[in-house]
């Protein structure tokens, strides 16, 4: 398998999301004492995160591995359809095709969590199916921008809350097929039969085993439940997550059902796999047209995500690393700052002390060193942002980076001192220090601490700015200096 080659071609991708796009909140606080008012514990939030969930987070599946992705669906003109919207900008997938709808509630999941442990979910919806009115806008919306520019693959995203109704999956699977566009559907319920004609179709176990109505318990079972699925649907192929047994898949022209056994080293948390599962292969056999290459690449980005807290994305940075070495490495600090900002919300509700310091880091020298041991021993976790490589020319000017944004984020996180590395591209670090809220800011010596950025924001909620002595009369600027001169 040419990994770099397959990931290479995700950026060349266009995706079409339609389904069922949801609102995940995680609200995080201590509960330590039961209500008077019924036996059942108080939390005390302390703080929230919001993030991408249904088929919303397929599409941040898709972004994150750099495919060019625009979403369909529906929200209400409510204030959880304003947040998935703007979290959607934030990414940059192009939402012009979700309706607001005055009638509808957008589908939230609050989810409240104490010391890491989930003790409660509220789910806010309406799972019934949209009105013929919506279903016909939401056609008429792909239908543009399939004649615009043709999309690779469309991904239909059913979570049951009533976007994809029978009618619109049809018209979808049409469409594609006199386009010849790439159809893949996550499933759910038990009529298969309003996926018929798509190209391939992923569910879980569950799902399989409440459609054929007997339980998956060895491969004669499972060639049963594959044959089904296959008759019912006309799929060209099939994809079973089944969690601790992995994925196992047939496609036409094949005798056997294979399986692929799990890569995930540890599992915390199981919630949006399989979004990454149906994102990650969709991308892989549409750059490589290679089911089985597709199918492990789907396997090894669900082995990554469950290995988080909540819904999460995997990143082609961490897909490479972790295909080409079997496992996670330096990959495994360098976040998105989406996604990091929902790990320290964790982490600050364990108790972790949060200690954040940015720099270009264009070639690593010991005044460098120097300063990340010394912020780290400042609290428990310590966060690098990073500039990537255009604020870097517009501070350093055009000669400069050295070394690219992905190296010099890769350098960083090796230190064992580094915890997290986030690339901004902004040309401060002020929003990536908005979105995590550190307790400490660390700068070095050369600054004062009326000149630190993110000062009042982290001060105005009791954070604070820590300056630290320059140990060693080094810059990078003096090292570039000196190798010019040949000293």
């Amino acid at each position: 398998m040419n990994v770099a080659a397959i990931l290479d071609n995700f950026s060349k991708l266009r995706i079409l999301v339609v389904g069922d796009v949801m609102l995940d909140v995680y609200l995080f606080g201590d509960a330590n004492r039961i209500s008077p008012e019924a036996p059942v514990p108080i939390l005390k939030v302390s703080g929230e995160n919001l993030s991408l969930g249904g088929a919303a987070n397929v599409a941040n599946n898709l972004r994150s591995l750099g495919a060019s992705v625009e979403i369909f669906g529906v929200v209400g003109r409510d204030a959880g359809g304003e947040n998935l919207k703007a979290l959607l900008k934030q990414i940059k997938i192009d939402s012009s095709g979700i309706i607001s709808d005055s009638k509808t509630t957008t589908t939230t999941k609050k989810r409240l969590i104490a010391e890491n442990q989930q003790i409660a979910r509220i789910d806010i919806e309406e799972a019934s199916p949209i009105a013929d009115e919506l279903k016909d806008r939401i056609i008429e919306s792909i239908s543009n921008s399939v004649a615009l520019n043709k999309p690779d693959g469309i991904i239909i995203s059913d979570y049951a809350k009533g976007v994809i109704t029978k009618e619109l999956s049809n018209e979808i699977i049409q469409l594609a097929r006199r386009n010849e566009i790439f159809v893949c559907v996550d499933p759910k319920g038990r009529d298969f039969d309003k996926y018929k004609g798509a190209n391939v179709i992923t569910p879980n176990q569950k799902e399989t085993e409440d459609l054929c109505g007997f339980q998956i318990e060895d491969y004669s079972s499972l060639k049963r439940a594959v044959e089904i699925v296959v008759n019912q649907t006309g799929v060209e192929g099939i994809l079973i997550t089944r969690g601790k047994d992995g994925i196992s898949f047939y496609f036409k022209g094949t005798h056997d059902i294979k399986t692929v056994h799990s890569d995930a080293r540890e599992v915390f948390d199981v919630t949006g796999a399989g979004d990454t599962v149906v994102s990650s292969f969709t991308l892989s056999y549409l750059a490589s047209r290679s089911w089985e290459d597709s199918v492990r690449i789907a396997n090894y980005s669900a082995g990554i995500v469950v290995g988080r807290i909540g819904t999460s994305t995997v990143t082609r940075k961490e897909l490479e690393e972790r295909l080409k070495n079997g496992k996670n490495q330096t990959g495994n600090k360098i976040s998105s700052r989406a996604l990091l900002s929902n790990a320290i919300s964790q982490l600050k509700h364990e108790g972790k002390r949060i200690v954040f310091t940015n720099g270009c880091f264009d070639l690593l020298h010991i005044g460098h060193l120097q300063l990340l041991k010394q912020a780290k021993a400042l609290g428990d976790i310590l966060v690098v942002g990073v500039n990537n490589d255009e604020s870097v020319k517009k501070l350093k000017g055009n000669e400069r980076p050295l070394t690219g944004e992905s190296s010099r984020a890769n350098i960083v996180a090796a230190l064992d001192c580094v915890d997290y590395v986030s690339v901004f591209e902004e040309d401060t670090p002020l929003e990536l220090i908005k979105a995590l809220k550190p307790d400490i800011i660390v700068k070095g010596g050369d600054y004062s601490i009326e000149t630190v950025v993110g000062r009042d924001f982290v001060e105005s909620y009791g954070g604070t700015v820590c300056i630290v002595p320059l140990l060693e009369e080094i810059s990078t600027s003096q090292l570039i200096d000196k190798i010019r001169k040949g000293n």
